[in-house]
């Protein structure tokens, strides 16, 4: 499933492609696919795109009066070229563009899990509403993650992966961000100390970026069909030698989602 840094830097290679372009045609091959909003698809057509922005595994595209947000789901990823080309059976949604190229969300897997909402105000408006803090802003910081551990007795893993919470952060991601802290996945939030907090903060900021720098390096200016993975150093690693100390990266899984950590480095 797309992460904040996957998101960020598509954000980043559409901005460029799309912003000043106007919609000439919508088209959402699937009924299921538009989720409640205040508006309907068919109200960006002929609407010029204004920008393009992410909140948390989201994107945001500003289109004439209304925003059209976008979730890609696990499986779902966006295409943009020559409209010329005929869609597939697995194209769900199609936007045409007046310099004649298209933005396609694709998805082929089932159940479909992708969606999109027409709204007014995307601050005011599902799904956007109930996400947490954006961990990049510079609103997020140390005190406010203190206030978002302080009396939780969850475990780290889960607190950095409740959208609700902090934004953005998905499995891969929180268990980059709990090895850079020397931290254990299933340490119990509320008793960290201030050092500590103050090194999850730390490893919050820099685990993040450093994907997005990562990624960008691989990628380009190409949109990708799945997340690019290959540097990442716990996650997804199971067997393999921890990079810091040399010991076998160990995994866990618990409803459906997987962690991986080195049980040496993540004694915390």
């Amino acid at each position: 499933m797309p992460e904040l840094p996957d998101l960020e830097v598509a954000k980043d290679v559409l901005t460029p492609r799309i912003v000043g372009r106007t919609v000439r045609g919508v088209e959402a091959s699937h009924a299921d696919l538009a989720r409640t909003g205040e508006g309907s698809v068919a109200s960006l057509k002929c609407g010029g795109v204004r920008s393009l922005a992410r909140r948390g595994e989201y994107l945001v595209f500003s289109i004439g009066d209304v925003h059209l947000v976008v979730g890609l789901g696990r499986w779902a990823w966006l295409w943009h070229g020559p409209g010329e080309y005929p869609p597939t059976t697995a194209t769900r949604f199609r936007i045409a563009f007046d310099d004649g190229t298209d933005l396609r969300l694709i998805e082929g897997k089932v159940p479909p899990r992708a969606a999109v909402w027409v709204v007014a105000d995307p601050g005011r408006s599902e799904p956007l509403t109930g996400l947490g803090w954006e961990p990049l802003s510079p609103e997020f910081t140390p005190e406010v993650l203190r206030g978002l551990l302080a009396g939780r007795r969850r475990t780290l893993k889960e607190l950095l992966t409740d959208r609700s919470l902090i934004a953005g952060i998905g499995d891969a991601y929180a268990d980059e961000i709990l090895f850079t802290a020397r931290l254990s996945p299933v340490r119990f939030a509320h008793t960290l100390t201030p050092e500590e907090v103050h090194r999850l903060w730390e490893a919050t900021q820099s685990t993040l970026r450093w994907a997005i720098g990562e990624i960008r390096a691989r990628v380009g200016d190409a949109l990708v069909e799945r997340e690019v993975r290959d540097f990442l150093r716990v996650h997804g690693r199971a067997g393999a030698p921890c990079p810091a100390c040399g010991a076998a990266i160990a995994e866990f899984r618990f409803d459906d989602a997987r962690t991986g950590y080195c049980p040496r480095c993540q004694r915390g």
